[in-house]
């Protein structure tokens, strides 16, 4: 299945925080760099409803398993500011705001720490 996304058309108090990784290509060192790390922590990623989202300048990318057109990825990427050849990692947090931005790779555990730091403000209980 192929799906058109903006994460600002998401409804209010969305169950899942998106991590956005933006890049030229599969084929960029940091891209591969980045999807190592999160290959890795997939389970705890999971476990504090993180899903990840790939976009690419020239080829569709996929939010967890469902593809994204190309025309959408064009989209995401003008939505956050994303320039041609750039590498960018975004996390969007569960009320589509911008928890943070990175234009290198970002660890498994600094994602962990804005997710639970979001939900501590949202006074949710922290429970992992």
């Amino acid at each position: 299945m192929t799906i058109g996304i903006s994460h600002s058309d998401q409804v209010q108090g969305s169950e899942h925080t998106l991590l956005y990784v933006f890049s030229p290509s599969k084929q960029d060192r940091l891209y591969q760099l980045q999807m190592d790390t999160l290959a890795n922590r997939q389970l705890a990623l999971d476990d504090h409803h993180v899903v990840i989202a790939e976009v690419f300048e020239h080829e569709g990318g996929h939010v967890g398993p469902e593809k994204i057109r190309i025309e959408s990825s064009t989209g995401l990427r003008r939505e956050y500011h994303i320039s041609p050849g750039q590498f960018k990692v975004v996390l969007v947090g569960k009320d589509s705001a911008v928890k943070l931005c990175a234009e290198s790779c970002v660890s498994c555990e600094e994602v962990f720490m804005r997710v639970e730091n979001e939900l501590v403000h949202e006074g949710e209980p922290v429970t992992w």
